[in-house]
Order: C-alpha cells, then structure tokens, then sequence
C-alpha cells in the first residue's frame, strides 16, 4: 500500500524569517547564503520524507534542527501537509514562534 506524499506549505511568517536571514547572509558572503539555503532546503526534504522523525516542541509542532547553522524549523503536520510555521534562530525567544501556532 502506497502512502501519500507530504506537501510543505510556508507561512506567511515562516517566509519572512526565511527572507530576514537570508539577505543577511547575503550581505556577509553569498557563498554563506547559498549554503544556507541548501541547508533549509535540504531539511524540508527531510521532514517531507519522515516527518514524524523529529522531535515536537511544543504541544503538537514539531522541529528539525538545521545542519550547519543555528536555525530551527518549526512545524505542524495537518493530515498530508507539513505546515512550517518558522525557520527561526536559535537564539531567539521561543514565545514568539510559540504565538503562532
């Protein structure tokens, strides 16, 4: 029996920590973006591949640590959608992300 594949959406949120970390990356070394980038993009394989793999955070999100920098990805399974609702530094309060849920 085949199982569906998962879908990823982004919040509106999630986008715009992506965004913010990205161009300062950018403005550092575009090589340094570049690999953040493939860094995100290579987690959201993993999470689309396994999702219930990794650990939840808080009630019913989950996160996937990211390789290489220090950044989370926050998210909520809801049936065959993966929901990311932040790609967030880990040094940042947890309650902001925690509000979005």
């Amino acid at each position: 029996m085949k199982t569906k594949p998962f879908s990823i959406e982004l919040s509106d949120e999630a986008e715009a920590d992506f965004d913010k970390s990205y161009k300062f990356y950018s403005e550092d070394s575009p090589k340094v973006a570049d690999t953040f980038f493939k860094q995100i993009k290579l987690g959201f394989e993993y999470i689309q591949q396994n999702p219930k793999s990794f650990p939840i955070a808080h009630k019913d999100v989950r996160k996937y640590v990211v390789k290489k920098f220090p950044f989370v990805i926050y998210y909520l399974i809801v049936n065959t959608v993966i929901q990311v609702i932040a790609i967030f530094h880990s040094s940042r309060n947890p309650e902001i992300w925690n509000e979005r849920i």
